[in-house]
């Protein structure tokens, strides 16, 4: 890859912060937390996708020898939380609605005194009608997993559709005149995909541990990508205020967005609560599979018309996103609108795109964010465009593809686009011309845009006597080298090295306020608050330089813990001499701090209805051409080679970006090819890694990778992020390909031998 050698520190490849306590043991996650008379917490989870609960009788289990405490819905405050739709409770309150949804909990002195009185709870239920399918749920009779959903609070503006029988969530996206561009389009494709549900696969259950301290605060150790977002939601669920809440986030053992949701959390300190003494509460690997949260599975519908010449006219696309029983995150939904019409100009779009409640686990956040299930849609059509018209599936993209001064189709103009300079560059690495199909052998392109940045965060930068500097953040690190980063982009704009800041995150009671890890915001937005808060305190460091020299502020430069006057040569002061001395007698300590909330121009409300998120800074863009072998007999694929190319504005941790880059393309991967929750009548079929494998190691290609640098205006020091983008290509790019190679398309997730075989499309299965 290119790299810039404007900096001193961004764009150096640089060692994990916490490489040395992870490599050693030293790091500790929520499961290696334990506190003296820690108590067990064990949950009682419905056995039914939808039924009337009769009544609870929890007497046999709280008389168990070890037994402290019971929990139930008429134990705890009537209170309901969610991102946008406020529709979940701690627990099952009247009826339960998915298998695996929590009706009691347990504290007790051990795991199996624990697990034995959750088996003397008895529950009498009265089953209910279930629907399973996103489509069947919005017919008018349709069996309501939530009766009373108008009711339910909302934080975004609520459409024709949402909020009605099962719909939670919709929005509308439509710009230019979508019927005329069909009718002045010469050929129209309509088409149907379907995606699954898909587990996030880290390695490490969500785990809390919550207990009271001397003051009789409440304190929580968890594993969490949003640790200031579960203070506020236990205060609310609990009814006690924020400030006697302290939330001690510990090394995260795989997010990938599933942390990114308050599952254990409330009910470790309710049980807190009533024992008074430390509660741990740890999913079991099955319950990850059964009650936490996957990716959205979606029907996409999909029409487009084109020209003779391949010129993009007019898309009409409907989005059927299923959330499960409840809804933790419909911005996945809308992050699918988003990106329904790929990186490409479409004068006339219409998008419509729904979040569908049925009697399933949940769907919830997930690394690609809901763009993989409409990319996948896109980029397939894409190809069967280029066939039809017998036109280079890549001439095809870079004849439509977005350039600098388009807008999206939500109206929203862009200013940091290289969408084609990264086509052409992974087309000359993969040597698409002259390799493009071999016998079993074939390369497969798609494309991809991902929203980046935007929403609140805050940083704080203080500067130590010595000259070195601490960084505070309430941003989570879950692996993906934030840390680091955070310390480049201080050091970088302080002139000093990475190894002279520390970085302090998440800590509610050390951090300032952070919304969350999730939607390439981390390097984006979080940094950017940082940038700006070490710059904050390099203008008072300056400044103070300045006194301390009699010099010109104009004329400084820090370099190297050194403030050096540029107008005579040799007068230069050491940042301990201005920090450590007369700093404290006059100025007072430096302490530099930023709080933001990145907008721009809005998205324009003539085009846009329902939009859950009001804007976002920027966007990312990638292309992935993977290589791929199909046997025919079989229907065994094998991806040997991944190519990569990424625009993601200025990199600023070269190896932190590899790693993105990699793991992105290993969940692309399972996505395409492996992985897939199986539930029949709402019962998870394959609860765990051995029925439900991700690709380890012996799956994974060869990646060859490399970026387009360009400065983005809205990023600190130009940069943006690549976690998400580097997900959405690899299905259709190797869809793309198996098709070249068998004529076969396959229009349904993942894609297996038995689709390949049996020449399935999503209509035929």
């Amino acid at each position: 890859m290119t790299q810039s050698n404007e900096y001193a520190v961004i764009g150096k490849p640089t060692p994990k912060k916490e490489a040395q306590a992870k490599v050693t043991g030293g790091a500790r996650f929520a499961t290696d937390v334990y506190l003296r008379d820690m108590l067990w917490a064990r949950v009682l989870r419905s056995p039914l996708p939808h039924a009337r609960i009769v009544s609870i009788d929890t007497t046999k289990a709280k008389r168990l020898p070890g037994v402290m405490a019971v929990l139930t819905a008429d134990d705890v405050p009537e209170a309901r939380y969610g991102a946008l739709v406020l529709d979940m409770g701690m627990f099952a309150r009247g009826k339960v609605r998915y298998v695996g949804e929590a009706i009691a909990a347990v504290a007790a002195v051990d795991e199996e005194t624990a697990a034995r009185a959750v088996r003397l709870i008895e529950v009498e239920y009265e089953e209910l009608p279930a629907v399973f399918d996103p489509l069947e749920a919005m017919r008018p009779d349709a069996p309501l997993v939530h009766e009373n959903l108008p009711g339910y609070k909302t934080l975004f503006d609520r459409t024709r559709r949402a909020m009605t029988g099962n719909v939670n969530y919709q929005a509308d996206i439509e710009s230019g005149n979508v019927d005329e561009g069909f009718a002045q389009s010469d050929f129209v494709y309509e088409d149907t995909y379907e995606v699954q549900k898909q587990h996030p696969s880290y390695m490490e259950p969500n785990s809390t541990v919550a207990h009271l301290d001397e003051d009789g605060r409440l304190i929580v150790y968890n594993t969490t990508q949003r640790p200031h977002i579960n203070q506020a939601i236990l205060s609310s669920l609990l009814g006690i205020p924020i400030s006697r809440i302290r939330v001690i986030p510990c090394h995260v053992g795989g997010g990938f967005g599933g942390k990114n949701r308050t599952l254990s959390e409330p009910t470790a300190a309710a049980l807190a609560l009533k024992t008074k003494r430390p509660v741990r509460l740890t999913f079991s690997h099955e319950e990850e599979f059964t009650s936490a949260t996957t990716r959205h599975s979606a029907i996409i519908r999909m029409k487009t018309g084109v020209r003779k010449d391949g010129t993009l006219v007019a898309t009409q696309v409907s989005l059927y996103y299923e959330c499960g029983a409840y809804a933790p995150t419909p911005n996945a939904v809308w992050l699918g609108a988003i990106s329904s019409s790929g990186p490409y100009r479409i004068p006339n779009a219409r998008t419509e795109a729904f979040s569908v409640y049925t009697n399933k686990m949940m769907g919830g956040a997930f690394r690609g964010y809901g763009a993989p299930q409409s990319n996948f849609a896109r980029e397939s059509q894409m190809d069967r465009i280029a066939r039809d018209l017998n036109i280079d599936p890549i001439e095809l993209r870079l004849k439509n593809c977005l350039v600098p001064g388009d807008s999206l189709h939500t109206g929203q103009p862009l200013h940091s686009v290289r969408i084609k300079e990264a086509l052409l560059r992974a087309r000359d690495m993969a040597q698409w011309n002259t390799r493009r199909h071999d016998g079993n052998r074939a390369l497969g392109v798609a494309c991809g845009i991902f929203a980046c940045g935007g929403f609140a965060t805050s940083a704080v930068v203080k500067l130590h006597m010595d000259g070195t500097a601490f960084v505070a953040t309430g941003a989570m690190d879950m692996g993906q080298g934030l840390r680091t980063v955070m310390a480049q982009i201080a050091a970088e704009e302080l002139g000093m090295s990475a190894d002279d800041v520390t970085v302090a995150i998440g800590d509610t009671d050390l951090t300032p306020f952070d919304v969350g890890i999730f939607g390439d915001r981390g390097t984006h937005t979080t940094g950017l608050a940082v940038q700006m808060a070490a710059a904050d305190a390099r203008q008072q460091l300056v400044a103070a330089a300045a006194d301390a020299m009699g010099a010109k502020a104009t004329n400084l430069e820090l370099r190297d813990r050194t403030v050096i006057d540029r107008s005579t040569p040799g007068k230069m002061l050491h940042f301990r001499d201005v920090l450590g001395g007369g700093q404290y007698k006059k100025g007072g300590p430096i302490i530099g701090k930023a709080s933001i909330n990145p907008s721009d121009t809005p998205f324009d409300p003539k085009i846009v209805q329902g939009a859950a998120s009001r804007m976002f800074s920027t966007y990312t863009f990638a292309v992935h051409i993977a290589e791929v072998e199909v046997e025919r007999a079989t229907g065994i694929t094998r991806v040997p080679k991944v190519y990569a190319v990424h625009d993601c504005g200025t990199v600023i941790n070269p190896a932190g970006l590899e790693g993105q880059i990699i793991g992105g393309l290993a969940t692309g991967l399972g996505y395409a090819l492996y992985e897939e929750v199986l539930i029949q009548n709402g019962q998870v079929q394959n609860p765990s890694f051995l029925e439900c494998r991700p690709p380890t190691a012996v799956d994974m290609p060869a990646i060859e990778w490399d970026v387009v640098e360009e400065f983005d205006r809205k990023g600190p020091f130009g940069a943006k992020g690549v976690g998400n983008v580097s997900v959405i290509n690899m299905a259709p790019a190797i869809a793309n390909a198996v098709e070249t190679i068998t004529g076969v398309r396959v229009k349904s997730l993942p894609i297996t031998a038995a689709k390949i075989v049996g020449g399935a499309t999503a209509e035929e299965q």
